[in-house]
C-alpha cells in the first residue's frame, strides 16, 4: 500500500489522497482517524480506502490519531449511506458517526464487564408475542399510549435480545426522557446502563463510547448520536416517540434518525422498533402500505377525555371563554388542578401601532418581539432586547397595543379572575434548569399549584395525569404557521395530550377556526380520518410523503449576494427534470442579521434530485462569496 483516501469534515464532494510514510506501512488501517496536511491547515480524516497504485506529487499522512479503528465496517458503509441519502461529503457524515474528539488508544485494562440479569415475570403469552415481533423482520411501529404499557413492552423487547447475548440501543428525543426512563428501568433490569446526549462533557462522551465498544454494557440510552453506538452485536434498536421533531438533525448532515436507524438495522439485520402515540404521516403511510407492521395497543376510546371546541368568534374575551372560565371554576372548587396551554411564552406576542399596523421587530431578525413584563421586548431567536418604546419608531405615533396572547399575558389575567389560588408559570423564562422543573413537579404533586400556566414543557404524563382539565388558549397561533405540517404537528399535540390525560378529564380548544378538520377529527376521536385527509391534501399539493423535498436554504449578512445567490440558483435549475418552488424569502426571512431565501426541489424520485444537485448545483454553491448554502433532505420544518 503506497496511499489511501481520506474523508475530510470539509463540505466538498470528494476523498483526497495521501502518501503513507514508511515509517507509518502497516499501521494505517480502514476506519482509522489520521492528521493530513490540508492546504495551509492540518486537518483530521478517516481513511476509507486503502490503494496500491502509484500517484506522483502526493502530500504525506502526518499522524495517526487512534491505535485501532474506532468504527468497523457496518458503521463505515452506515457513513456512506448518510452522505449519499442526505447530500453531504462521506468526511461530514463519518464526523456525526464518531462524535468522539478524544484518541482511541490501546486497552490494556482487564475487561470490566457485569452479567444483566432481570427480575421480570413474563407470561407465556407475551413472551410469545414479543418474539413473534422480533422474527418479523420489517419495522415494527407500534401504538401506546400508556406509560406503564410502554415500560412493560421495553422491558419485554430488552429482555429477549439480551438473553440471545446481544446489544440494545433505546433512543429518545430530548435528555429530559432519560432520567424517568432510567427509574422504571431499574425496578427490574440489574444491569450496567451507558448514557449517551450531547449534555455530557467530551471526556464523558468519550468514556461511554469507549464502554460501549469493548461491550462492557448492553443498554445503551441517549439522544440522537446514539444510535451510533459502537456495540459489537446490535440486536434491537428502539425508538420512543418517532414522531417527535427533535429527532431530525439542524446541522450537517441533517439526518432523521429514524431512517438512519432503520438503514442501520438493515445493514446489520436486526429488527427495530418504532414506538409512538399518533405517529409520523411517514410512518402512518408506511404502516398502512405494509413497509411497517403496525400494532395498536390502544385502550378504548370510552376512557379518552372530552373535547371541547370554543369558537372565539363568538366570544368576548379571548383569553377566558365563558365556557373555559366556567370550567375552570368547577374543578377548582372540587380541588382539581388545571393546566393552561399556550404555544409562546412572554406577555404578548407583539407590540402593534395601531396608526401605522406595524408590529415592533427585532433589528437583526426582523421578526416581531415579544413583549414580556419583566424584560420588556425580547427576542426569542437572537436574543435580542429592548425597553417597550413610547412611540411607534416608524410613524411616531402613540397608540402601542399589545397583540397576541403569552403566557405572561394569561398569568396575570388568571391572577385577576381566581383569587386565593396557587397560579404557577411554567416556561423557558420562568423554569430555566432540571432543577427547577424538579421543584415545580414536586410542589405541583404535593398540591401546592392548582392552576399551571405554560408551553410545551408542561406537555408531560407524569403533569397531565394529575389534572382534570387542559385549556387550549389560542390554537390558531400554531394551526396557522407558515409551514405545511402545522396541520399535522398540532394534530400529534392534541392527540398526546388527550392520550396522556384521566379518561374523566376534560379538554377545552380556543379558536377563530372550530370547523378545522384537524380539530373536528379530536373531537369525534377519528384519529384514522384526520390522516386519510391530511393526505388528500398533500397529495393534491404535491407535498411528502406523496413527493420528495429537498430545501435550499441561503443565508448571508449582505441581502443583495443571497437575493442573487438564489437566482442563479434558480437559473441553473430551469430546463431540469424535477420541479421547484422559490426562490424567495424564508418565513422567518431574518435571522440573527442574516438573511434567509430558500428553494424547494421535489419529484418522486429522491434520486433524481440527488443527480440534479451533484450536476448542476454543488459546484455553484462553492463559489457563492459570503452565503452559506445549506441542503435539508426530507425537511421536518420549512420556516
Amino acid at each position: 500500500m503506497n496511499c489511501v483516501k481520506v474523508a475530510l469534515n470539509l463540505p466538498l464532494d470528494k476523498l483526497f489522497y495521501y502518501k503513507v510514510p514508511e515509517e507509518l506501512t502497516g499501521q494505517v488501517k480502514i476506519g482509522k482517524r489520521i492528521l493530513v496536511p490540508f492546504q495551509k491547515k492540518k486537518l483530521i480524516g478517516f481513511v476509507v480506502e486503502e490503494v496500491k497504485e502509484n500517484h506522483k506529487n502526493l502530500r504525506e499522512i502526518i499522524k495517526i490519531i487512534d491505535d485501532f479503528p474506532p468504527i468497523g465496517n457496518d458503521l463505515l458503509l452506515l457513513g456512506r449511506w448518510i452522505a449519499e441519502y442526505y447530500c453531504c461529503s462521506i468526511g461530514q457524515a463519518l464526523h456525526s458517526v464518531l462524535p468522539i474528539q478524544y484518541p482511541f488508544k490501546a486497552d490494556k485494562d482487564k475487561l470490566n464487564r457485569k452479567k444483566s440479569s432481570f427480575s421480570l415475570p413474563v407470561s407465556h403469552k407475551c413472551r410469545g408475542e414479543i418474539d413473534a415481533l422480533l422474527k418479523e423482520g420489517k419495522v415494527i411501529l407500534l401504538r401506546v399510549e400508556n406509560w406503564e404499557k410502554r415500560i412493560d413492552l421495553y422491558l419485554q423487547l430488552i429482555k429477549g435480545v439480551l438473553e440471545k447475548n446481544r446489544q440494545v440501543i433505546l433512543i429518545v428525543p430530548e435528555v429530559s426522557y432519560i432520567p424517568p426512563l432510567q427509574k422504571a428501568l431499574q425496578n427490574f433490569y440489574k444491569g450496567e446502563v451507558s448514557v449517551f446526549h450531547s449534555k455530557l462533557s467530551p471526556r464523558q462522551r468519550y468514556n461511554q463510547w469507549w464502554r460501549m465498544k469493548r461491550g462492557e454494557v448492553d443498554l445503551a440510552i441517549g439522544t440522537r448520536s446514539v444510535v451510533f453506538s459502537p456495540f459489537p452485536k446490535v440486536g434491537l434498536i428502539i425508538i420512543e416517540e418517532e414522531e417527535n421533531l427533535a429527532y431530525k438533525q439542524i446541522e450537517v448532515p441533517r439526518y432523521h434518525v429514524r431512517e438512519v436507524a432503520i438503514k442501520r438495522a438493515e445493514i446489520e439485520q436486526f429488527p427495530i422498533v418504532l414506538f409512538t402515540q399518533s405517529p409520523s404521516l411517514e410512518s402512518w403511510e408506511r404502516g398502512k402500505e405494509g413497509v411497517y407492521k403496525s400494532i395498536s395497543f390502544s385502550k378504548d376510546v370510552k376512557n379518552f377525555p372530552q373535547v371541547e371546541v370554543v369558537d372565539l368568534r363568538k366570544e368576548r374575551d379571548r383569553i377566558f371563554s365563558s365556557p373555559l372560565t366556567k370550567t375552570i371554576r368547577q374543578e377548582l372548587e372540587k380541588n382539581r388542578p388545571v393546566l393552561l396551554f399556550l404555544s409562546r411564552r412572554g406577555y404578548a406576542n407583539f407590540l402593534l401601532c395601531r396608526e401605522c399596523g406595524e408590529v415592533i421587530r427585532c433589528p437583526n431578525c426582523n421578526i416581531g418581539l415579544t413583549f414580556h413584563l419583566r424584560d420588556d421586548l425580547i427576542c426569542h431567536y437572537c436574543g435580542y432586547r429592548q425597553k417597550a418604546p413610547q412611540v411607534c419608531p416608524l410613524c411616531r405615533g402613540k397608540e402601542l397595543h399589545r397583540v397576541g396572547v403569552g403566557t405572561e399575558q394569561v398569568e396575570a389575567e388568571a391572577k385577576k379572575r381566581f383569587s386565593g389560588i396557587g397560579i404557577r408559570r411554567v416556561d423557558l423564562d420562568a423554569i430555566n434548569s432540571p432543577l427547577a422543573y424538579k421543584q415545580l413537579l414536586n410542589n405541583f404533586k404535593k398540591g401546592k399549584s392548582d392552576l399551571l400556566i405554560g408551553t410545551q414543557l408542561l406537555i408531560k404524563e407524569e403533569i397531565l395525569q394529575r389534572v382534570s382539565l387542559v385549556g387550549i388558549i389560542l390554537i390558531d397561533t400554531l394551526l396557522n404557521l407558515p409551514d405545511f405540517r402545522a396541520s399535522e404537528h398540532v394534530f400529534q399535540l392534541l392527540m398526546k395530550i388527550k392520550k396522556l390525560m384521566r379518561g374523566d378529564g376534560k379538554i377545552i380548544i380556543q379558536t377563530y377556526n372550530p370547523e378545522h378538520f384537524a380539530l373536528s377529527a379530536l373531537k369525534k376521536g377519528k384519529e384514522e380520518a384526520y390522516y386519510e385527509e391530511e393526505m388528500k391534501i398533500r397529495e393534491e399539493l404535491g407535498y411528502p410523503p406523496y413527493l420528495h423535498w429537498v430545501r435550499i436554504l441561503l443565508e448571508g449578512r449582505n441581502k443583495d449576494k443571497v437575493e442573487e445567490a438564489a437566482r442563479r440558483t434558480e437559473e441553473k435549475l430551469k430546463g431540469e427534470k424535477i420541479s421547484f418552488l422559490g426562490p424567495s424569502p424564508c418565513p422567518f426571512s431574518r435571522i440573527k442579521g442574516k438573511y434567509r431565501y430558500h428553494l424547494v426541489l421535489r419529484d418522486e424520485s429522491l434520486v433524481r434530485i440527488r443527480e440534479v444537485l451533484k450536476k448542476r448545483l454543488i459546484s455553484l454553491f462553492v463559489h457563492f462569496s459570503n452565503v452559506k448554502v445549506a441542503i435539508d433532505v426530507d425537511p421536518l420544518r420549512t420556516m
